[in-house]
Formats: C-alpha cells, sequence, structure tokens
C-alpha cells in the first residue's frame, strides 16, 4: 500500500523514543517531569513532558525514506520549525519561556518558511481580501505567518486533557491525506502519512493513560506542520479552497478566540493568562465525569474528555473533505462547527454554575 512504510517507520521511531522516556524518567525527571500543581493541571502524578521529542524521533526517521522530491520540501519544513520547536522544547525543560516569546517563536518559524519556500496564502476565497490586500505579496507573507504561529499556539491551548491534541492533530492530517490522494499530490500526501504516523507512536504512550505529555515542542512543532500544510496544498492544487485549513483548524483556532475574549472581559486578567475555563477543563469536570462514573470507571474522565471533544475536529474535517473545492460550503461549516462548540460550552458552563449553586446552598443549609 502506497504510503504504508512512512506511517509504519514514524510510528515504530516515535514509539521506541516514547518508551524510552518514559522508563528513564528517573533519570531526566528533575528536568522534564509535569507537576501536578497548576490552575490548568488536572493530572495525579508528575508525568515527562517531553513527547515532543518522540514527535521528532518518528519524523526524522521517516524523512529518510521519503523520495528526493518529497524529502526537499519535507526538510524545508523542518528547518524552519526549528524556533517553534526549540522554544517549546526549552520551555518544557526550564519552564522559563514565556508564552509571548513562545508566540514570537512561533510566527518567526512561519516567516522563516514563507520567505524560504515561497509558500504563502495567496488567496482567501474571501470576497474583497484576494483583490484588496492579497494582491500585495507583503500582506500575504505576513498573514501566513501570523497564521502559522497562531495555529501553533492554539494547538498548544488545547493540549490539556490526554490524547486531546494529538487525536485531533490526527483527524486533521487524515483529512488533508485524503485532498492530497483526491488531488494526486504525492508530496503532501507521504508528510501527512509521516505525521500521522509521528504521532501516533507518542499517542500510543499518551491515551489513554497518560504516562508521557506532548508538551509545548510537540504542540507546536505539530501545529506549525498542520498550518504549514493548510496553506501549501492549496497553494499547490488551485481547485482547492484556501479555506479547508480553517475549517479543518476550526476547533483549536475557535478555542483560542474564545479564551482569549474571555479573558479580556475578566477584571485583571490578560489574554495570556491560565485558568480553568477552556471547553476541555469544562467537559472534564461535567460531562465526562458523569460518563466516567455511569461506566464504572471515574479515574477514565480524563481520556474520555478527549472523546467527546473529538467530535467537534471530526465533524470539521468531514465537511472539509466533503466540499474542499466549494469556498461557500466551507464557511458554513465554519459556522456549524462554531455553533456546535458554543452549545456545548454554554451547555456545560450553566451545568457547571448551576452545580456550584446547588453545593453552596446545600452548605448554607448545613450551617443552619
Amino acid at each position: 500500500m502506497i504510503g504504508l512504510e512512512y506511517v509504519v517507520t514514524a510510528f515504530v521511531a516515535s514509539l521506541l523514543m516514547a518508551v524510552l522516556i518514559v522508563a528513564t524518567k528517573s533519570f531526566h525527571g528533575k528536568l522534564t517531569l509535569d507537576g501536578d500543581h497548576g490552575v490548568q493541571k488536572i493530572h495525579a502524578a508528575p508525568t515527562p513532558r517531553i513527547g515532543g521529542f518522540a514527535l521528532l524521533a518518528g519524523a526524522l526517521a521517516a524523512g529518510l525514506t521519503l523520495d528526493a522530491q518529497t524529502q526537499a520540501l519535507w526538510w524545508t519544513i523542518c528547518l524552519c520549525a526549528i524556533p517553534a520547536f526549540g522554544s517549546g522544547a526549552i520551555e518544557d525543560i526550564t519552564k522559563k519561556v514565556s508564552a509571548k516569546w513562545r508566540l514570537i517563536a512561533t510566527v518567526c518559524a512561519g516567516l522563516i518558511f514563507c520567505l524560504v519556500s515561497g509558500y504563502h496564502i495567496h488567496r482567501s476565497d474571501i470576497p474583497g481580501l484576494d483583490y484588496v490586500l492579497l494582491h500585495y505579496p507583503a500582506f500575504g507573507i505576513a498573514l501566513s505567518a501570523i497564521a502559522i504561529g497562531g495555529i501553533a499556539n492554539s494547538l498548544n491551548i488545547i493540549d490539556g486533557v490526554n490524547g486531546l491534541a494529538s487525536g485531533s492533530a490526527i483527524i486533521v492530517f487524515s483529512a488533508f491525506a485524503v485532498i492530497a490522494g483526491q488531488t494526486n499530490d504525492g508530496p503532501i500526501l507521504a508528510i501527512c502519512l509521516l505525521m500521522i504516523g509521528s504521532i501516533a507512536g507518542f499517542f500510543v504512550m499518551n491515551f489513554p493513560s497518560g504516562k508521557l505529555f506532548y508538551g509545548d515542542a510537540g504542540a507546536y512543532a505539530t501545529g506549525f506542520v498542520l498550518a504549514v500544510i493548510g496553506i501549501v496544498l492549496p497553494a499547490r492544487n488551485h481547485e482547492i479552497s484556501p479555506l479547508i485549513a480553517v475549517l479543518a483548524l476550526a476547533y483549536p483556532w475557535i478555542e483560542t478566540v474564545v479564551s482569549i475574549r474571555r479573558r479580556v472581559k475578566r477584571d485583571g486578567t490578560h489574554p495570556g493568562a491560565a485558568d480553568r475555563l477552556h471547553l476541555h477543563s469544562l467537559v472534564y469536570r461535567s460531562r465526562a465525569k458523569r460518563i466516567a462514573e455511569s461506566l464504572g470507571r471515574p479515574e477514565m474522565r480524563n481520556p474520555i474528555t478527549s472523546v467527546v471533544l473529538w467530535s467537534l475536529s471530526l465533524i470539521a474535517c468531514s465537511i472539509t473533505v466533503l466540499s474542499a473545492t466549494s469556498p461557500a460550503a466551507l464557511g458554513a461549516g465554519v459556522g456549524v462547527v462554531f455553533v456546535c462548540y458554543m452549545l456545548i460550552y454554554r451547555r456545560v458552563a450553566l451545568g457547571s454554575k448551576l452545580r456550584r449553586a446547588m453545593a453552596t446552598s446545600r452548605r448554607e443549609r448545613v450551617k443552619i
């Protein structure tokens, strides 16, 4: 089967590295363990957060099996991703790189890719934008760099429970692979399969047990490649609308936009402030908890949260594959995913408020 060797090579290399990281955590744990303290932490025990190195092992090993044409594009992507992966890796080990500098690093990585490869957003299929702004290459390059940095950071934002970020990424890469296959774009198909295998090797150690975390390096590198493929695929195949990336990646960027708006509205906070109000955090404390208890496995609510929220990426990517050449359908799909997201968010948020109110009422009755 065409492409199977890329998946297998990447998977085996990534899994071996993931197993090695977990097996040797007593040696490197002082630097790499993610503690269980913090407003967003929901895991019970310190866990290695350098799963990005498993991704790296798979990506490099499988990269050597690519044909010459695909290797040229793949190694360009890898080299340009160094600022994104590097800033995340330094944060994973030192815990001292601010979100601002990580954002800057990923945007710079995107800018370098656009300048080196020549690929950037040159059309959007959005009325007015193409003729007014994207007519100027400088604007398209700037927009591409910001989009790449934004997606890399948005994937990191949803990386809060076992398998959510990595599982969502596998779903999106699968959609891009199907579209690449439909357009006979062999290099992009190979890169998507390579990434699926690399992520899957890590995934085995992350879902459902959570023995290894993706970390910032893993999330940023994966988000970088996702955004790059979202730009390159329609640029190489003009029948494909650039809106495929907007829809396929709708869940992480909608989460980011909603989080920024929520934090700006709250007194004393800023867009980068941590909180426990992400959709996955709310689902973890409500719907996933009830499902896990009904199954008699309360310890499984972490991975169950991911299973519930993968539905958003599945809906987005299903519409993307079916409507890759139709800007109108893709735009409508973005609306569908946004409505689904807000309905889920509103339901779990109101449910959380109701439970807190009932708990407060019970405490007050006890005092009386």
